[in-house]
């Protein structure tokens, strides 16, 4: 029987199709001709974007109210479960759909799946859980194992740059400045003052003022190296927070992409593009 969970909790949480949009536009590099197949292909929006490029492209949705907003957008979409199968079943299923994909697309097609990321904390933690159709994570080197298994060669894998929004703004370390050392403007203003009185007396023990802006000098040299030494610090420890938030909020969404050997028995990897390294980890 259809369901429609997946299209009602779009439009309960008034899904942004501009955004998906942007994000859904770099996967078109790895579909430069057609035809596509997309599975979970959701209200149409990639097969928009192939349509767009002028690549001609399908798709396949298990929830009916995405597969007529798709139709209505002029797509042909069939309602089916490759969807459920993708996210519900067990892995030896999911290694079907790369051995199907394996057995479909000829020499050097390509097959593209893009997962929510677990390594990034704002989707382990709460993104992928908001969504009520989720199930697992599949981490993208099992994916990229799924597609050896099935024979594929590895085009790119890595975070989808389009879909990399960062750490919650509260998060994000404020910009610290380096001021300069001040010693040079401290030694130059006790000279000047301790120039005014060349004539004091020899007697350490008598307080001239001379001696007295010399020790004020020494006092604020040894407070401005302490200060460089803590804006050294803060920088380090500016740098080592920022390092700490790439690692925990990289991009909510990964993908691995893989093709078809264009001889029989070829398992040499496909040479990366320019545009497909970008984003890879």
């Amino acid at each position: 029987m259809s369901e429609s969970v997946e299209s009602d909790y779009y439009a309960f949480m008034s899904f942004d199709a501009d955004n998906a949009r942007r994000v859904l536009r770099f996967y078109s590099q790895f579909f430069t001709t057609g035809p596509v197949l997309e599975l979970a292909c959701g209200p149409g929006v990639f097969l928009s974007v192939l349509r767009e490029e002028g690549v001609a492209a399908r798709g396949v949705d298990i929830d009916d109210g995405m597969v007529q907003t798709a139709r209505e957008a002029g797509h042909d979409v069939v309602l089916d479960d490759a969807l459920a199968h993708m996210r519900s079943l067990p892995a030896p299923t999911v290694q079907s759909v790369y051995d199907e994909a394996r057995r479909l697309l000829e020499p050097g097609g390509t097959f593209v799946a893009a997962v929510p990321n677990a390594a990034c904390m704002s989707v382990l933690g709460y993104d992928f859980w908001r969504d009520p159709t989720h199930v697992r994570f599949y981490d993208p080197l099992v994916l990229q194992f799924f597609a050896r298994q099935a024979g594929l060669v590895i085009l790119a894998s890595g975070g989808n740059p389009f879909n990399h929004p960062g750490p919650p703004p509260d998060l994000r370390p404020l910009p610290v400045e380096k001021l300069p050392s001040l010693r040079e403007s401290v030694v130059a203003a006790v000279q000047h003052a301790t120039s005014l009185h060349p004539d004091e007396p020899d007697d350490p023990k008598v307080v001239t003022e001379s001696r007295v802006w010399a020790e004020l000098g020494n006092i604020l040299g040894q407070f401005d190296e302490r200060v460089q030494a803590m804006q050294h610090d803060l920088h380090a420890l500016h740098g080592r927070y920022s390092s700490l938030l790439r690692q925990l909020y990289p991009a909510n969404e990964v993908y691995v992409a893989a093709a078809v050997p264009e001889q029989p028995g070829d398992i040499a990897e496909h040479p990366l593009t320019p545009a497909a390294i970008e984003g890879t980890a």
